[in-house]
């Protein structure tokens, strides 16, 4: 069971925009102005337990770049397991990409939430040999691309 608390009455519960969807959209909770080449937190208005193992994961929507031209300075935001007290708000980092001011209205879809299953009990072995004898390659390798 995800454990949801509406820290402000206008807050609006994460939706599924569809069956097949494996997020669940994040509104705004109030109408954001973010001044160009600024960062600003958007609020949700949502403090929200995830039921361990799950993790909580928030991604830009995949419009929000094109339509807004606002990027997540940090890429996806990672929630842990006991971000979830009173004054534990989720809320959205956002980045103006823009010359001019965009506004984000309140209950705009924002962010898309994920829950994934993490390693929380794990240990680590340091080693003294790297665990595979071959490299894979780094960016683009996949695919049978070749240096």
């Amino acid at each position: 069971m995800i454990k949801v608390f509406r820290k402000d009455p206008r807050a609006r519960l994460p939706e599924k925009a569809s069956p097949g969807a494996i997020g669940w959209d994040l509104f705004a909770l109030e109408d954001t102005e973010i001044p160009p080449g600024e960062v600003s937190f958007i609020r949700t208005g949502l403090v929200i337990k995830a039921p361990s193992p799950y993790g909580m994961f928030i991604f830009p929507r995949s419009s929000l770049f094109r339509k807004k031209g606002l990027i997540f300075p940090h890429s996806a935001g990672i929630i842990d397991f006991d971000y979830c007290g009173e004054d534990d708000e989720l809320k959205i980092l956002a980045l103006n990409l823009k010359d001019e001011p965009v506004l984000v209205s309140a209950g705009e879809r924002i962010a898309q939430l994920l829950f994934m299953k993490v390693l929380t009990d794990g240990e680590l072995e340091e080693v003294s040999e790297v665990p595979c004898p071959k490299s894979r390659g780094g960016f683009g390798s996949t695919g049978g691309y070749e240096k």
